[in-house]
C-alpha cells in the first residue's frame, strides 16, 4: 500500500471544496483538485475511490449527524403518552432554530449540498428528512386520532409534499447565503406560516 503523506487529505479535501464551489459538482475536475493540492488524482482514487467519495467525504459526516438528531428529537415526541402531545405544534417550532443552528455549525458541508444543484446527494438527503417526518408524523395522527387523516385530509401525499415545502425552505437561507441570526429569524417566520397552516388542517387551537 502507498505510503499517505502527512497533510494531503486535509490539502484534498480544501481544493476539493472550492472546486466543488466553483464548478459544481459535474464539472469539478479531479485533475484540478489534486494538481492545487499538490498531489496526483491517484492520491484522490487512493483515499475516496472517485468523485462522489470526495464529495461525500466533505458532507457525508454532516449529514448523518443531522438524520440522527432530526430523527432522535422525533422518536422522543413520539414517546410521549399521547394524552402529553396537545403541544405538538409548539414542538415542532422549538426544533427549529437547534436545526438551524446545526447547519451553520457545518456551513461548509450543507454549502456544498445546497449550492450543487448537480449532484443527487442533496436530494438523498431531504428524501430522509421527510420520510422521518411523515413517518412521525403519521404516527402522531394517529395515536391522537386527528379527525383530519381519517376524512383523508392529511393522506402519506399531503404529508409529503408539506414536509418537502418546509425543509426545502429552510434550506434557501444557506442558497441565499443569509447569517446564522438572520436564518434563525427567517426559520421561525418560516414555521410560524406553517403552524397556522397545520393547526388549520388538523383542527388544533392556533395560537
Amino acid at each position: 500500500m502507498a505510503r499517505r503523506i502527512e497533510g494531503v487529505s486535509d490539502q484534498l479535501l480544501r481544493c476539493a471544496r472550492e472546486e466543488f464551489m466553483e464548478m459544481g459538482f459535474q464539472e469539478a475536475s479531479l485533475r484540478v483538485i489534486a494538481a492545487k493540492a499538490g498531489t496526483s488524482t491517484g492520491s484522490i482514487y487512493t483515499r475516496y475511490g472517485d468523485k462522489d467519495g470526495l464529495f461525500r467525504a466533505l458532507t457525508e459526516e454532516a449529514v448523518e449527524g443531522l438524520i440522527e438528531s432530526f430523527e432522535s428529537a422525533q422518536s422522543a415526541f413520539d414517546n410521549r403518552l399521547a394524552e402529553a402531545k396537545g403541544d405538538a405544534l409548539d414542538y415542532a417550532s422549538e426544533q427549529v432554530a437547534e436545526m438551524v443552528n446545526y447547519f451553520y455549525d457545518h456551513l461548509d458541508a450543507f454549502r456544498l449540498l445546497a449550492r450543487c444543484s448537480d449532484t443527487d446527494h442533496f436530494d438523498r438527503m431531504m428524501d430522509r428528512l421527510i420520510d422521518i417526518d411523515v413517518k412521525y408524523t403519521s404516527r402522531f395522527l394517529q395515536c391522537t386520532g386527528r379527525e383530519a387523516l381519517a376524512a383523508g385530509q392529511t393522506g402519506e401525499l399531503m404529508l409529503h409534499i408539506l414536509s418537502s415545502a418546509y425543509y426545502s425552505g429552510l434550506f434557501e437561507t444557506i442558497r441565499h447565503g443569509l447569517s446564522r441570526e438572520d436564518a434563525i429569524a427567517y426559520a421561525r417566520r418560516l414555521r410560524r406560516f406553517f403552524r397556522m397552516g397545520w393547526a388549520d388542517l388538523l383542527g388544533m387551537e392556533k395560537g
